[in-house]
This record gives structure tokens, sequence and C-alpha cells, in this order.
């Protein structure tokens, strides 16, 4: 809609503000006054990326066979301080979205709406692409009338400015509809732990998708900078695929599609995904490229995709080759800086993080032997096997097996750890429980968190064991840091690896690895302090396997303990309580979550194949009664925390306060 004059003004405008002024409409225009590149291009998705004239870069993402729904990036390089300005030219309704982020509504039925996720946002970036620091943009002018609305922003010297926004056209008023009717499910927090932080509604997508690439959303040690985060992107589409199954609505299945393009779009030609994450040398961490090869094989498992599956054999090519032979059998290693001893010493010197060659086990010097991103390569790498039915790469999962097997197996010097571990439980204590230590028992706490614990390396080293006395599994065998809180993420990925491979006798030790936190102090420790507390959220992952694969009663117990403990830490929950994960469920199998009108309490989706099985969880210390406001469960067996029954209904039951209800059918066949 145009009134008199007003091209004419709007020139004036942009000639004024040196060409700084951007129509919306425009910005989704795939033409411009610079280059163009085509990014990628398959039948779901389409990615052009603009590289205008006037220092201005713009990511248009489309969907082919979705109707008419878009997305673009806009990106102001950065370079003298300078007044910018985005204008929609026609009648808007400004109106903040239930989902997050704002949305321009047409007044006129033949114009499109936009979706503004998130504000723009300052940024410094360096060569590589980490972003170094990142601010608000200020808001300098707002103007709004019958016939355009525009926003002023103040883009200062040095600070590019990012920004995006999604087009939707009138035959998608079904997505703007959804937007504004979000349900409890959608506004539950979700954790993901690669950035060890949360994200809640559909707009906070744009909080780690920026500018086309998945980032951290965090300033992670030890550079204290975002990089891209492979496996943030796997938790963000399991959290979305598992949301579009409860809701239904077509926006979960563009999200997910573009989260998983963004990251076959930054796959390198070796098929790697490099991130930096810790020095400047752009390293590749091999948890995140099983992270990302996981996400692939979800969506070929989803939909036959050729660029999906290219990437995905580039991906398995790349990780076998990321190992080190040892005698004990193939290792997969955790990061390309283990390659050499020049790259490894280039990390000392860049994250003033030691290191000391060993020998162990007949691995390289610069192996560190860490045992979950082993684990996660096995489990991705046969998953491909699975998916693409393509078994060239069978030979290195035996041999990698083997590794496995033999490192779990070894016990060496028992009296000894055991003593050293009666030391080393004083440190895991809470605070309020290591005050009441004895004087001498006090002593041996510090000395052992001062002296003993950072010599660790040098006992594995010589009697090599990570299974140790008490059930707890360390996470490496070389490294000089001591990190007990990755005893969950062993414990996680030992369930993983052992449902790919249930020949694997890994029951005593997962057994006694769960042991080792329910009757201890260990939950409690980790909430205490942040950098600790993703560990809750990551033993609440790995009960949620155990469940998946045990039907005991205490799995559960200690599932909803783990749940009140992450509520209590003001913590997300794991996506895969969605009842979302590939690797549990076959996608063909997977049950919608119900959501519950009471937003307070929270759902655990343990169903899979032909059981349906809900666990309900009161972090309120009143009674709240249960009711579903979508995937209403009409009848279902309940039990109470004892196990006792109390109710074929839902409609009846009443949730205690700091307690939980579990509701479980298994269809028989016939």
């Amino acid at each position: 809609m145009t009134g008199p004059g007003l091209d004419t003004r709007r020139e004036q405008f942009m000639q004024h503000f040196e060409c700084s002024a951007y129509s919306l409409h425009k910005l989704f225009e795939p033409t411009g006054n610079g280059e163009s590149q085509e990014i990628l291009s398959s039948g779901r998705f389409t990615r052009i990326q603009l590289d205008d004239a006037d220092q201005t870069t713009r990511i248009l993402d489309s969907f082919p066979g979705a109707g008419g729904a878009s997305c673009c990036f806009v990106r102001l390089q950065r370079g003298e301080a300078r007044t910018i300005s985005f204008i929609a030219e026609g009648a808007y309704l400004l109106e903040a979205c239930p989902s997050g982020g704002w949305l321009l509504k047409a007044v006129q039925a033949e114009s499109p709406s936009f979706w503004i996720p998130q504000a723009p946002i300052l940024r410094t970036l360096d060569d590589r692409g980490h972003i170094t620091a990142e601010r608000p943009a200020s808001v300098v002018g707002l103007r709004a009338s019958t016939t355009e609305m525009v926003v002023e922003l103040q883009l200062p010297a040095n600070w590019c400015l990012d920004w995006v926004c999604w087009r939707f056209e009138p035959n998608e008023s079904d997505i703007l509809d959804a937007l504004q009717h979000p349900i409890n499910l959608e506004k539950r927090r979700y954790f993901l732990w690669g950035s060890k932080a949360s994200f809640q509604l559909p707009a906070d997508v744009y909080l780690y998708l920026l500018h086309g690439h998945v980032y951290t959303n965090d300033f992670v040690w030890p550079r204290k900078w975002k990089f891209c985060s492979e496996i943030d992107a796997y938790g963000l589409y399991l959290a979305l695929h598992g949301l579009g199954l409860a809701t239904q609505k077509k926006l979960y299945g563009l999200l997910k599609r573009q989260i998983l393009y963004s990251v076959i779009a930054r796959q390198a030609q070796d098929g790697g995904w490099y991130q930096g994450e810790w020095t400047d040398l752009m390293e590749s961490h091999y948890r995140l490229h099983n992270s990302a090869m996981l996400m692939l094989e979800a969506g070929l498992e989803e939909e036959a995709e050729e660029a999906v599956r290219r990437a995905l054999e580039k991906a398995a090519a790349f990780l076998v080759s990321c190992t080190d032979k040892t005698d004990i059998g193939l290792w997969f290693l955790h990061d390309s800086l283990e390659g050499s001893a020049e790259t490894m010493e280039e990390m000392r010197r860049q994250t003033s993080t030691p290191w000391i060659p060993s020998r162990a086990l007949g691995k390289s010097p610069t192996n560190k032997l860490i045992l979950n991103t082993h684990l996660d390569a096995i489990v991705a790498l046969d998953r491909y096997r699975e998916i693409t039915g393509d078994d060239q790469y069978t030979g290195h999962i035996d041999s990698a097996r083997a590794a496995t097997r033999t490192l779990l197996g070894l016990r060496p010097a028992e009296a000894l750890y055991r003593l050293l571990y009666c030391a080393i439980g004083l440190t895991l204590l809470p605070k309020a429980d290591a005050m009441q230590l004895s004087f001498p028992l006090r002593a041996i706490k510090r000395f052992t968190w001062m002296h003993l614990t950072p010599q660790m390396h040098r006992v594995k080293r010589i009697f090599p064991r990570l299974v140790m006395p008490g059930g707890l599994i360390e996470r490496h065998l070389s490294p000089l840091h001591y990190d007990i809180n990755y005893h969950p993420v062993n414990v996680m990925d030992l369930a993983r690896y052992w449902r790919r491979f249930p020949t694997e006798d890994l029951s005593s030790i997962i057994d006694e690895a769960v042991k080792a936190v329910v009757n201890s102090r260990l939950l409690e420790y980790w909430s205490e302090a942040k950098p600790r507390q993703f560990s809750i959220v990551v033993w609440v992952d790995a009960l949620y396997h155990l469940c998946t694969m045990n039907p005991d009663q205490a799995y559960r117990r200690h599932l909803a303990y783990a749940m009140l403990k992450a509520q209590d830490a003001g913590l997300g929950l794991p996506p895969s309580l969605l009842g979302c994960d590939t690797e549990v469920v076959r996608q063909t199998e997977q049950q919608p979550c119900p959501s519950p009108t009471n937003p307070h309490l929270m759902v655990a989706n343990l169903s899979r194949g032909k059981t349906t099985e809900i666990l309900v969880v009161n972090p309120t210390h009143g009674g709240l009664k249960l009711a579903w406001e979508c995937n209403a469960i009409d009848t279902l067996p309940w039990t109470d925390s004892s196990g006792k029954a109390i109710s074929d209904s839902s409609s009846s039951l009443i949730v205690p306060g700091r307690s939980w209800i579990l509701g479980r059918d298994v269809k028989l066949d016939g």
C-alpha cells in the first residue's frame, strides 16, 4: 500500500542516510546489486547468499513444496558508524508474539506477514567466524502509519548487525495462528548440554541459529567465544521433532529442516565439521561431528533425501580416519588436536592447558583416550550402517568394540584405587555435608583435592583403568584434570552403546554406576555450582535411556527425582523426554507427548513401540490435578510413587506435591 509521494520520500530518506535503509519486502527478493551464490539446493530446502554492494549479506532460505514460507538472515558488515533503518511498506499491526519475538501482521489480505523471532543484535567476529562479543542494537527511532512502518537503529563503528525474519504468504495463515497459540509443552525449557543452556519457545531457536550457522548460546570456556556447535544443532533438532510430533504444527517441520540443512551447508570438503572451540587452529571436535551424523541419520530415516545421504557418507568416511590404533584395538579420538604433538603443544600455548604424553595401552602419545567420545562415535557409525545399509566400516566398529570391552574390563590395583577413591569421595560432598566432617577427614579432603586428584593421571598411566571401585567411571586416561562431572555422560553413552550392542556385558558396570549416584550426594554436589549443573540434565537423559531399556520401577524413581533436581536448579529438561529420540524409538513407532493443562507439571514420555508410558512429576509442594490440553490419554493404568495402582483415568488423578505418578500400558500381540 502506497500513498502520494511515498516513493519520493523514501528516496530522500535513503539518500540522507547514505543508502542505509532496507525494504523488508525487498530483503526477500533473490536479487541484489552484488554477487549471488547458491549455497545448497535440494527438493526440500534451498539457500542462497547475496553479498550486496552496500556491505550487506543476506542468506535466503526457502522450502520448496512447503507453501509460501521463507526466512532471511541479514548481516550488515562492520564499517563506519551509521544509522540504518528497516521499512515495512504497507499497513501492518505490530504485536508481541506468544511464541517469542514479534509479528508484523498484514492488514490487507493479499499482503505477506512477518515473524521477527529476535531483536537485531550487534556482534564482533574474528576471521574464523567465532563470535567474540555481542550486545543489543539501540533503537533510535520508530514510526508507523497506514502506509509504512520504519524502525531506525544505530550501528556503531566496527560492529556488524545481525537480524533474522520470516515471511509468510497469505496462504500460510495456519503458521501465524500456531505462533499465537503455543501449548504448555512448547513453553517448557529444553536444555542443550553443548551450550549448557536452555531454550523455551520457537523464537529461541534463533539464539543458536545465527546468520545461517548453529552456534553455542554461551561464550564458552576456555576462549570465551561462541563457536559453531553441531551438538546444539542435534539437541534443537530432537526438540523440534518432538514438539512437531506433539503439536502437528507445520512450523516445527520448517525449523527442523532449517537446522538440518544449516549443518549440511557448513560441512567441510573432507566431510568433517570444524569448530575451533579451543584454538585458532579451527580444530574439529568429534563429539560435535558425531552429533551432526546422528542428526543426518534421523533426517534420512524420516525422508530419503540425496543431499542428506551424500553429506552422511562423507561424514562417515571422515570419522573413520579420526582414529588411533592401540594395543587393545581401534580408538576413536576426541578432537583433531590429538593428531600430533605440535597441535597439542599449540593448544597448551593458546589455552594454558598442559598435557603430558602417554603410551599407556600402546596408544599414541597424544591420544587422551576419552571414553564418551569413543562410545558416541561407535554408536554414530553403527547407526550409519543401520540407516544406509553401508557395511564397509564393520571392521572398524568391531575393532573399536574390542578396545571398549578391554578397557572397561581392566581392574588393576584394586586395593590402591579403593583407598584413593575413599579420599576422592570426600571431595564430592555438598558443602553442608563437608562442613560436618571431622577435622582429620577435612584435612584428608583438602590434601586430596589439592595434591591427589591432580596426580591421578600418573596412577592411571601405570595402572590403566576407567571403571573405579564404587562404580564411578572416569572420562579419560591421560589428561591432567580430574572431571567426575562427566560420570553421567559416560553412563548415558554406555546405555546408548548397550542398546546398539545388547550382547555386550554391561549390566554390572551400569548398575554400579547408577548406585554411585543414587546412593551418594552427587546430585546435590552437582547442584551447588553452575559449571557442574549440566551433569544433572545429562543424568536425566541417561536415566531416560535406562528406563526405555529396563521396566524396573527403581529407574523411574531415580528419573523423577533427577527431574525435580533439574527443576530446582532452574534448568530445562533434555529433549529426549518428549519421546522423540530416534536412537530409542523408530520414527514410525513414536507416540506424541501429551501436554498437561497445568504448566507446573513435568512429563517424561517413555513410550516406545507397543508400550505407552508416561511419567508425570509435580515439582510444587501442593497436589496438582492431572488433565491434558492435547494428546490426552483417556485410559491408562496409573500407579503412585510406591508402585500402588491408583486409577485407570487421568481425569480423576492428583499428582502429590514433590512426587510423581506413572501411567503404563503394554499392548500385546493379538
